[in-house]
């Protein structure tokens, strides 16, 4: 069964609310090469949601730099919708 969710605002220790704070609204970041100050930051652990196949689970302490190669922030999102056949 496919399921719609609404979120509330991230807890403020997480990595979303630092995330939601980049002047950029929307952006990539390669993590591979991220320098100071930022790369001290992305290699801690943090609380994270991760909303996917299995929500709600979470959110898990997450080490954005030491568990992924690339973000990417997208400011709003919004629901997948089934393709008609």
């Amino acid at each position: 069964m496919i399921r719609r969710w609404t979120l509330g605002p991230a807890g403020p220790d997480g990595n979303e609310r630092t995330l939601d704070r980049v002047r950029h609204r929307d952006y990539v970041l390669d993590l591979r090469s991220v320098g100071a100050p930022a790369h001290d930051w992305l290699r801690r652990a943090r609380p994270t949601r991760s909303i996917g196949t299995a929500y709600p689970d979470g959110p898990h302490d997450i080490a954005l730099a030491r568990s992924y190669d690339v973000l990417i922030h997208l400011h709003q999102v919004g629901a997948a919708r089934l393709r008609d056949r």
